[in-house]
C-alpha cells in the first residue's frame, strides 16, 4: 500500500490523515530518506487539501516547547504502532512516530498546558525578563524555564534550550541554574547555559561553579567553557566570547566549521527542518557572520558557498543537495 493512499477504514485513534502526516514527518527526517520518498511526499500533499494542514500541525507540535516539556513526564510510555513500524523499519523513524503520537495524545487530553513552564520561547523567538532579585534572563530560541524563587532560594531550572544570565550579586543567596545533568552556581556574573546531551556553560564575566549530579565540580572564569554530564564536568576550554555570545546581538558567527554543524545551529532558529543529503556536503567548511532572523537567506548563502542546491519541499522542509 502506498503511504499516501487512504486506508480501508477512516476510523483510527488520531484520524487517518493525521496518522499519515506523522508518518511522513518521521520518514523525511530519517537519514535514509531518498529522493523518491520526497517525490511521493509531494504527491501525498497534492492528493488532498487537508494533507498540508495535517502536516503543518505535526510540525507545529514537534516544535512546541511545552510538548518537549510534557514528554519528559511520559518518556516511558510504550505505544503499540505496528502499522507505522511496518511502513518504517528504520529505528529513528519509528521512534519519531512514537514521540509524535504520544505528544498528540497528550495535546488532545490538555496535559501539555498543565506542565507549561514559567517562561517559554518558540522557534526563532527570544525573550528578556527581569527576575525578582533584579537579575536579567534572556531566553534564546525554543527554550523552557521554570523559576525557583522561594525563601532563601533564587535561580531557575532550564528544562530545555539556552539562556543568558546577568546575575545581581548576593553572597547570602547564590543564584543556581539547574539542568538535567547538574547545577551552575554563581553569586554575580554573566554567562550562558545550554541544554542537550550535556549542559554547556560559557562565561562572559565573573566566576561560576559547575557541578554534575555525581558531585564533580569545576570553577570557570571569564572566557571559559565546560560541559556538564551526569557523572562528570569536562576539562575547561577557552572560547571566543564575541562568537559565543553573538546571538544576543542577533547574529550567528561561524569560524571554519563543517556545514553539518552550522545547519544544526541554524535549525534551532528556522521554522522547520533543514536536511543535508550527503555526508561529503556536510563536511564543507564554513566561515561567516549572519543576521539571525532571516534564516532562509542564510540557507541560500550557505548553499552558494557549498555549491549546493536549495530544494523547498514544503514550508517546513528544506533540503540542501549537491
Amino acid at each position: 500500500m502506498s503511504l499516501y493512499s487512504e486506508p480501508e477504514s477512516n476510523v483510527t485513534s488520531l484520524g487517518a490523515t493525521q496518522d499519515q502526516a506523522i508518518a511522513w514527518f518521521a520518514r523525511l527526517q530519517d537519514s535514509k530518506a531518498t529522493q523518491r520518498d520526497r517525490i511521493e511526499f509531494t504527491e501525498w500533499l497534492a492528493a488532498n487539501p487537508n494533507h498540508q494542514a495535517a502536516y503543518d500541525k505535526v510540525v507545529q507540535l514537534w516544535q512546541a516547547p511545552a510538548f518537549n516539556t510534557a514528554l519528559g513526564h511520559y518518556a516511558a510510555i510504550p505505544l503499540p504502532l505496528p502499522a507505522l513500524r511496518k511502513w518504517y523499519p528504520q529505528r529513528w523513524a519509528a521512534a519519531a512516530c512514537v514521540v509524535l503520537m504520544t505528544g498528540w495524545v497528550l495535546m488532545a487530553a490538555g496535559l501539555i498546558e498543565r506542565w507549561q513552564a514559567d517562561l517559554v520561547t518558540g522557534t526563532g523567538e527570544q525573550r528578556r525578563e527581569v527576575l525578582a532579585d533584579g537579575s536579567t534572563l534572556i531566553l534564546n530560541t525554543d527554550s523552557v524555564v521554570k523559576l525557583d524563587y522561594a525563601g532563601d532560594r533564587r535561580g531557575v531550572t532550564l528544562l530545555s534550550g539556552e539562556a543568558y544570565f546577568e546575575v545581581q550579586p548576593d553572597k547570602a543567596r547564590p543564584f543556581i541554574v539547574t539542568t538535567a545533568q547538574g547545577t551552575v552556581r554563581v553569586v554575580g556574573t554573566r554567562f550562558t547555559v545550554k541544554t542537550g546531551d550535556v549542559t554547556q556553560v560559557d562565561v562572559e564575566s565573573g566566576i561560576v561553579i559547575c557541578t554534575s549530579q555525581q558531585g564533580e565540580s569545576r570553577q570557570l572564569t571569564a572566557g571559559q567553557h565546560t560541559d556538564i554530564a551526569n557523572q562528570s564536568v569536562a576539562a575547561i576550554s577557552q572560547i571566543d566570547t564575541s562568537r559565543t555570545f553573538a546571538w544576543l546581538k542577533g547574529r550567528l558567527i561561524f569560524q571554519d566549521q563543517p556545514l553539518v554543524e552550522v545547519i544544526a545551529e541554524l535549525d534551532r532558529y528556522h521554522p522547520g527542518a533543514i536536511v543535508i543529503t550527503n555526508a561529503k556536503l556536510g563536511q564543507t567548511r564554513i566561515t561567516g557572520n549572519y543576521k539571525r532572523k532571516d534564516t532562509a537567506a542564510i540557507v541560500r548563502s550557505l548553499a552558494e558557498i557549498a555549491g549546493a542546491r536549495v530544494i523547498n519541499l514544503s514550508p517546513y522542509l528544506t533540503v540542501l543537495k549537491s
